[in-house]
């Protein structure tokens, strides 16, 4: 990680009430401290948003509003991941998120699908 590398925040809690599809913003990274790293937009240097380093977690007082990825594969692979999950969960009538990689979601997705034709 180091200035003006790209990352991908995705808006969650509020923020992510706010849109009806995922929200997935471009951002910079800005100054880099000891425990905190800025991002900011291209156009709005001023506005920045502020995360730990040791987690990438936004530093806010409240629910943070987003999460950090460092490319926009992992955010397509994690919306992947928790769609699968969720379709697994209505299939087995189980609730709450699932400890499994993608790829075995996938595999269990694609057994699933196959018995079921």
């Amino acid at each position: 990680m180091k200035t003006g590398d790209t990352v991908y925040l995705k808006a969650i809690g509020n923020e992510g009430r706010r849109h009806k599809e995922v929200h997935v913003v471009e951002y910079k990274i800005g100054k880099i401290g000891r425990k905190y790293f800025e991002v900011y937009k291209e156009d709005y240097e001023s506005y920045t948003i502020k995360f730990r380093i040791e987690s990438n977690r936004q530093h806010t007082d409240y629910s943070p509003d987003w999460e950090l990825y460092f490319s926009m594969q992992e955010v397509l692979d994690k919306e992947e991941s928790e769609r699968l999950s969720r379709k697994l969960g209505e299939k087995f009538g189980s609730y709450g998120r699932v400890d499994l990689t993608l790829d075995q979601l996938r595999r269990i997705s694609q057994i699933v699908n196959e018995q079921t034709k």
